[in-house]
Formats: structure tokens, C-alpha cells, sequence
């Protein structure tokens, strides 16, 4: 027999009566062959239903997997949703087809673009210019610190003619154009065996202009001088190839020597 009850909001209660079971007996059959009825058990007492005053307590909603961040327990794709594609109404003219959309061109000039090719020409040279003047400053350097230029100065400044002629305190004449400092002009080239110089000395009385052209005709023969004499500003000239003589040696090892 079963028993219902059936409440608003309530949860549904099923009873269920006992059925009757059969035990084996000691020798293994159930009850064959045995005088003896079936022993039932014993009656109880009836389960009355269960009566609810109030609501039931809610469920627990538990969410999707799919809501928590899992994947899905389907692994079948979705059907993808194709949206109805618009369809365009057709038009009907009058004329024979559809006017096109005309382009009006602008009635007003096109600015004009600056001609910048005279700045790039200006950078240009004056890269250049810089390029020289550093080419000129390193070259003027180099020969003002040869052993050629460091011994002829030497044989001037302990000179006495010279001294006649330009006082004492004798030095190398500081130009503005050299950056404050001497400027050598010519060039010494000691593999060839050409040594032509050109430059400025200063003293108490006054300066002067000392030329110096050296030559080696053969690799193994010594320096002859050619050209070494001294012109000061008020027209005085000294030439001092017959003073001196030996030639100063480009190598640093040669003593310089020197006459009155």
C-alpha cells in the first residue's frame, strides 16, 4: 500500500510496506519439505504521513559549468547562427541608367613646395670646409712636430747672425689662422727625399721668413741643402747655407751643429 500526501511547496513522501522474505534453513533449502509455516516478521506499527506547516526549505541552485568558467559536458560544435543576409530592393529610373557621382576638381592652386636643394648643397659645403680645415690643422701639426723643423729652429735660435738681425728671445711666429699656433708651410717627405718648408720667426727686433729645401738624391746618400736662408721684413737677407755645415738631419739621433 502506498501512502501520498501531497502539500503546496512540500516535497513528496513515498511509504512502502514491508514484503515478506524467505530465509534458508539449516540445510540449505527454503523451508522444502518442512511442516513448520514460514516465520514472518512481526507486524509494526503503521508509518503515518508527515505533515508540513510551513514552506519547504529551498534547493541549493548549483550553476552551469559553462557559468563557472568550465567547459562544456558537450563537445558537439554549436550551430553557428547565420544572420539573414539584406536584400536590396531594386530601383526603377526613368533615364536610361543611374547618374553618377561627379568630382568637382578644385579651382584653387596647389600650394608650392619649398626648393630645399640649396640647403643640402650649403650642409654640404660646409661639411666639406670643416673636413679641410681639420685635414689642414692635423697636416700642420705633423710638421711642426718634426725632428727637421724642432732642429732647424734650434740652429736659428743660437745663431748669431740671426740674432743680429732679429734680436734675442727668438721663436716661432704665432698666426691667427694656424689656431694660435705656428703655421709650417710646405711639406716633408722623407721617403722621397724632398724637404721643402717655408715659415715664420719672431724676435725683439723684429720677424722674418726662414725657407729650408733639403734633398737626398739616392736612398743611401746623405741630405744636401738646396735653399736655407732667412729674409726679414725690412729687407735684410740672410742665407745661411755656407753657416752651417751639416745638414739637419731628419733622423732624431744626429746632433745638430751650428757656426758663428
Amino acid at each position: 500500500m502506498i501512502t501520498r500526501l501531497l502539500l503546496p511547496s512540500a516535497r513528496l513522501r513515498v511509504v512502502r510496506p514491508y514484503a515478506t522474505v524467505s530465509f534458508p534453513s539449516a540445510s540449505g533449502s527454503l523451508n522444502a519439505g518442512s511442516s513448520e509455516p514460514p516465520r514472518r516478521p512481526p507486524p509494526r506499527a503503521p508509518v503515518e504521513p508527515t505533515v508540513f506547516d510551513g514552506k519547504a526549505a529551498p534547493r541549493e541552485i548549483h550553476l552551469r559549468p559553462s557559468m563557472r568558467g568550465m567547459p562544456p559536458s558537450d563537445r558537439k560544435p554549436k550551430a553557428r547562427v547565420v544572420a539573414p543576409k539584406k536584400v536590396e530592393e531594386g530601383q526603377s529610373f526613368t533615364g536610361p541608367s543611374r547618374p553618377r557621382a561627379v568630382y568637382t576638381r578644385p579651382s584653387r592652386e596647389l600650394p608650392r613646395v619649398k626648393n630645399r636643394i640649396p640647403l643640402y648643397v650649403a650642409l654640404a659645403a660646409l661639411g666639406v670646409g670643416a673636413w679641410g680645415l681639420f685635414v689642414l690643422y692635423a697636416t700642420n701639426n705633423e710638421r711642426l712636430s718634426s725632428s727637421v723643423v724642432r732642429q732647424v729652429t734650434f740652429q736659428l735660435r743660437n745663431s748669431p747672425d740671426v740674432q743680429a738681425i732679429l734680436g734675442d728671445h727668438i721663436r716661432l711666429a704665432d698666426n691667427w689662422w694656424g689656431f694660435g699656433e705656428p703655421w709650417i708651410d710646405g711639406g716633408i717627405n722623407l721617403m722621397q727625399g724632398r724637404i721643402d718648408l717655408k715659415f715664420r720667426m719672431h724676435g725683439d727686433k723684429g720677424d722674418g721668413t726662414v725657407y729650408f729645401t733639403s734633398i737626398r738624391p739616392q736612398q743611401s746618400a746623405p741630405w744636401r741643402i738646396v735653399r736655407y736662408k732667412l729674409i726679414a721684413d725690412n729687407g735684410e737677407q740672410l742665407r745661411l747655407e755656407d753657416k752651417f755645415t751639416k745638414n739637419p738631419s731628419p733622423e732624431p739621433a744626429a746632433a745638430p751643429a751650428s757656426s758663428s
